[in-house]
């Protein structure tokens, strides 16, 4: 996978803090902070910004393990800024508004949006392409929200339906260049590395979403230690963690 140059990675880096950080409905540029001298608030964009991301990945209980080549990286391998702070974005907006059963209800239709997203990548890049750049970030939300929501009433998710909510008209190509030497590029490299971890990506036995165990995951009891399930192999499974830590209620 393309890794990102360190002025882009910096750049990245300050837009996640201002995106994670916000508890208001508009979020704050870097230039509208005042300077903190006691460093409090420097803290505090520290905590908020943590929140966030447990809820991404990591083994804290309310980690959602996103699987990054799934939501994170495009078809050819790159990592999509946009992607990645449109999630962002709409974490941050869920935790401001106390929204906990947000989360039951994307894992509850999370495999369904992992597929549309696997099956739709180039489109979605080509989508995001179209749009203002200042419009990117928030559409991703947009979509992302749309989705859920979609989902959730058991509504099919096709790409002209994706199209119209991000209040766009026409048809978007989807369209790549064939390649006809036979050295293997760079991006074709990173293609194969995407489609492949996507392949071989285990899946959760709670909401079938595809996890990345080697930066999140959790130990499950197949039969519940309430029940006298035992730490015996044959009886543990590796799941997400927020599925783990929410089973009861999301099977209920």
């Amino acid at each position: 996978m393309a890794q990102l140059a360190p002025l882009d990675a910096l750049a990245l880096l300050v837009d996640f803090l201002t995106l994670a950080a916000n508890r208001e409905v508009e979020a704050k540029t870097i230039n509208q902070y005042n300077d903190d001298p006691t460093g409090e608030d420097t803290v505090t964009v520290l905590r908020r910004s943590c929140e966030v991301i447990q809820r991404i990945t990591g083994h804290s209980k309310g980690s959602l393990g996103l699987h990054t080549a799934v939501y994170f990286y495009t078809d050819k391998g790159k990592h999509n800024k946009q992607l990645f702070l449109g999630i962002i974005a709409l974490i941050a907006e869920k935790l401001r508004n106390n929204d906990a059963n947000f989360f039951k209800k994307f894992t509850k239709v999370r495999p369904v949006v992992e597929d549309f997203l696997i099956e739709n990548k180039s489109l979605i890049g080509a989508i995001l392409q179209n749009l203002n750049k200042h419009q990117r970030v928030p559409k991703v939300k947009v979509m992302f929200d749309y989705l859920v929501d979609e989902a959730t009433a058991g509504k099919p998710l096709t790409a002209e339906n994706v199209i119209k909510a991000l209040g766009q008209t026409g048809r978007i190509v989807d369209v790549r260049n064939v390649q006809t030497s036979a050295n293997v590029s760079d991006e074709t490299k990173s293609a194969v590395m995407i489609r492949t971890a996507i392949a071989t990506a285990p899946k959760c036995p709670i909401c079938k979403g595809r996890l990345e165990p080697n930066k999140s995951k959790s130990l499950e009891h197949k039969i519940d230690k309430k029940h006298h399930g035992t730490g015996d192999i044959s009886n543990v499974e590796l799941a997400h963690v927020y599925c783990n830590n929410s089973k009861d209620s999301l099977l209920a």
